[in-house]
C-alpha cells in the first residue's frame, strides 16, 4: 500500500512538472493581448497594402457633397462606424473606417459653396485665390455676379497643374471656361439643365443619350428632367462611362449638390435632409462599383469632402431694411436685387454678411446704426475689418455681420428687421469654431494610410495633399501644406516650368469686365 502511494506520489508530481512545463511553453509561445492587437493591426495594413500595391495612385478622385458633416457617416459617438452600424451613409463610413478622417474639417470663410471649392484646387485662402463668396455686385448693386468664370481665379489651380495627366471636371463650381478636357460646368443659372456653355462636345452627346434612356424609361417625366436627383445620378452615370471608356484622367472633380434644396427646405437633422444623404450613398456606392468593375479601384485615391456647413434656422433678420429707411439703399423693385443705387450695403451668405460703403463716411453712419439695431434685436453681432483680416474675409468689406445659431441674414429691403425665416437651414458661418463650421472629409484608396484618426483637417491642405500625390506642382505662395501623416507615399512635383494655362488673363480685369468697368466697395 505505502508503494502504492508513493508510485501514485511520483507520478502527480510528474505529471505536475510536466504540466509546469507545458505551460511555460504555451506562455512563451503564445501573444499578449497586446501582441494580438499588434498582429492583426499588421495584418490589416498588410491586406490593405497588398490591395493598392506599392507606390501612389494613378488617379485621383475630389468628390464634394453639398452640406456634408461627419454625423452623416460616423457613429453617434463620433467614432468610424462599425460594419453594418446605422449610419446614413455606409459607404462613406466604410471608407472613413478602412482609410483616413478628419473628425472636424474646417472651410474657408465664409462657409460658402464657392469659395470653399476654389480653396479645394488652389490650396488658398478666398483673399489670395479671389472666390471671397458665392457671387458679388456691379457697382449699383443691381447686378449679383455669379463667381462662374474660371478666370477669377487667382494662382495655379489643380486642373491646370494636371493637364498632362488628363482632368475630367462634372458639375465642379467656378470651371465655365476652365482648359478642361472633359468638362461640364456647374448650371450658370441655379438650375439643373444640362444645356451648359463651354461643356464638352463628348460629354454632350453622353449628356444626349442619357436623355433620351430617361425619355423612353418615362416618357410623362420627360418635361420635369433632370431633377436634382437625377442630376446627381447623370454626373455619376457620366463618370462611369468615360471609366468604361479608353479615357484614363488623372484628376476627377465631381461636386454633387442634390442635398441642397432639403436642407433648405427642412433643415439639418432632419428626415429628408437624412433620405438624401443616404442617396448620395447609393451614388458613390455605384461609382466604387464602376471602378471596381473596370480595374481601376486599386489604382485610385478617393477624397470625399463637404463644402459648407449648414444649420438649423427659425428667424431672419434683414439689416438692408434698416440700412434703406435711413436713406443708404435706394430701392427698385425693377432690379434684379431691388436695389436702384446704395451708399452702404449688406450682401448675405446666409448666417453671415459683408458690408460695403461707398467711402468711410457712409461705412461709418452704416456701423452705427446697425450696431444699435444688434444691440436692440440681439439678432446679429458686428465684425471688425482687423478681425475679417484674421478670418481671410473680403478685404473689400468695411466690415461683417454674424448671426446667433437658429438665425440667418437675408438681402430683403422692405419689411420688418426680424422675422420668420422662411428656410429651415443655412449656410454661411463666419468664424473659426469648430463646432460650427466643421464639414466631413474622408480619404481612402492608394497611397493614403490606413485608420488614420485626423482630429483636424483645414480644407486649404486638400490641393497640396492631393499635388503630392500626383506630384504636380501648384507654386510656391499656397497657404496650405500636404497632409503628410495620411499619405503612404508621395510624388516629387517637377521643377518649375512655364506660368498656369490662361495665366496672361488678369482675374481683377476680367471681374471689371463683368462688372461693367466699375469697382465694388472701397
Amino acid at each position: 500500500m505505502e508503494r502504492n502511494e508513493t508510485k501514485t506520489g511520483s507520478f502527480r508530481g510528474a505529471g505536475l512538472g510536466l504540466g509546469l512545463c507545458l505551460l511555460a511553453a504555451l506562455a512563451c509561445a503564445t501573444p499578449t493581448l497586446e501582441d494580438q492587437r499588434t498582429l492583426t493591426a499588421d495584418a490589416v495594413d498588410l491586406r490593405n497594402e497588398a490591395r493598392f500595391g506599392d507606390g501612389p495612385p494613378s488617379r485621383v478622385f475630389l468628390i464634394t457633397v453639398a452640406g456634408l458633416r461627419p454625423v452623416d457617416y460616423l457613429d453617434p459617438f463620433g467614432h468610424a462606424a462599425a460594419e453594418g452600424a446605422h449610419v446614413h451613409m455606409p459607404t462613406l463610413a466604410r471608407l472613413a473606417r478602412e482609410g483616413a478622417t478628419g473628425l472636424a474639417a474646417r472651410p474657408p470663410a465664409p462657409s460658402a459653396a464657392r469659395a470653399t471649392h476654389a480653396t479645394l484646387v488652389t490650396g488658398r485662402t478666398p483673399p489670395h485665390h479671389g472666390i471671397i463668396a458665392d457671387a458679388t455686385l456691379d457697382r449699383e448693386g443691381t447686378r449679383s455676379l455669379p463667381f462662374h468664370d474660371s478666370r477669377l481665379l487667382v494662382g495655379t489651380t489643380l486642373w491646370d497643374a494636371a493637364v498632362a495627366k488628363g482632368v475630367v471636371s462634372l458639375g465642379w463650381p467656378t470651371t465655365t471656361g476652365a482648359r478642361i478636357e472633359l468638362l461640364l460646368p456647374e448650371p450658370v443659372d441655379g438650375g439643373v439643365a444640362f444645356d451648359r456653355p463651354g461643356t464638352s462636345p463628348a460629354l454632350t452627346r453622353e449628356i444626349a443619350t442619357l436623355a433620351a434612356e430617361a425619355l423612353e424609361a418615362n416618357a410623362e417625366a420627360a418635361g420635369a428632367w433632370p431633377t436634382a436627383v437625377q442630376e446627381d445620378g447623370v454626373l455619376v452615370d457620366l463618370a462611369c462611362r468615360l471609366i468604361a471608356s479608353e479615357r484614363d484622367a488623372g484628376l476627377w472633380l465631381l461636386r454633387l449638390d442634390q442635398t441642397l434644396g432639403p436642407l433648405a427646405a427642412f433643415g439639418p437633422g432632419s428626415v429628408e435632409v437624412d433620405d438624401a444623404f443616404g442617396r448620395v450613398d447609393a451614388d458613390l456606392e455605384r461609382l466604387t462599383g464602376c471602378l471596381a468593375a473596370n480595374g481601376q479601384l486599386e489604382d485610385v485615391a478617393i477624397i470625399v469632402t463637404g463644402d459648407a456647413a449648414h444649420h438649423p434656422v427659425h428667424t431672419r433678420v434683414a439689416p438692408n431694411t434698416a440700412l434703406a429707411r435711413r436713406g443708404l439703399v435706394g430701392r427698385d423693385p425693377r432690379a434684379s436685387t431691388g436695389v436702384r443705387s446704395w451708399l452702404a450695403l449688406a450682401r448675405s451668405h446666409g448666417r453671415s454678411a459683408y458690408v460695403y460703403a461707398r467711402d468711410a463716411a457712409n461705412a461709418i453712419d452704416a456701423r452705427k446704426l446697425l450696431r444699435e439695431e444688434a444691440d436692440r434685436t440681439g439678432a446679429f453681432e458686428l465684425v471688425s475689418a482687423k478681425e475679417l483680416a484674421v478670418l481671410d474675409g473680403d478685404p473689400n468689406a468695411w466690415f461683417a455681420l454674424v448671426a446667433p445659431p437658429g438665425i440667418v441674414i437675408t438681402d430683403d429691403l422692405a419689411g420688418p428687421l426680424v422675422a420668420p425665416a422662411r428656410v429651415r437651414g443655412a449656410p454661411g458661418v463666419l468664424g473659426d469654431a469648430l463646432d460650427e463650421t466643421s464639414v466631413g472629409f474622408v480619404a481612402w484608396g492608394r497611397g493614403i494610410r490606413n485608420h488614420v484618426r485626423l482630429p483636424f483637417v483645414d480644407l486649404l491642405d486638400v490641393a497640396p495633399t492631393i499635388s503630392a500625390l500626383l506630384g504636380l506642382r501648384l507654386g510656391d505662395d499656397l497657404d496650405g501644406d500636404p497632409i503628410l501623416g495620411i499619405l503612404r507615399a508621395a510624388v516629387e512635383p517637377p521643377p518649375p516650368g512655364p506660368k498656369r494655362l490662361g495665366q496672361e488673363l488678369d482675374a481683377d480685369a476680367r471681374l471689371r469686365e463683368m462688372r461693367r468697368g466699375r469697382e465694388v466697395g472701397r
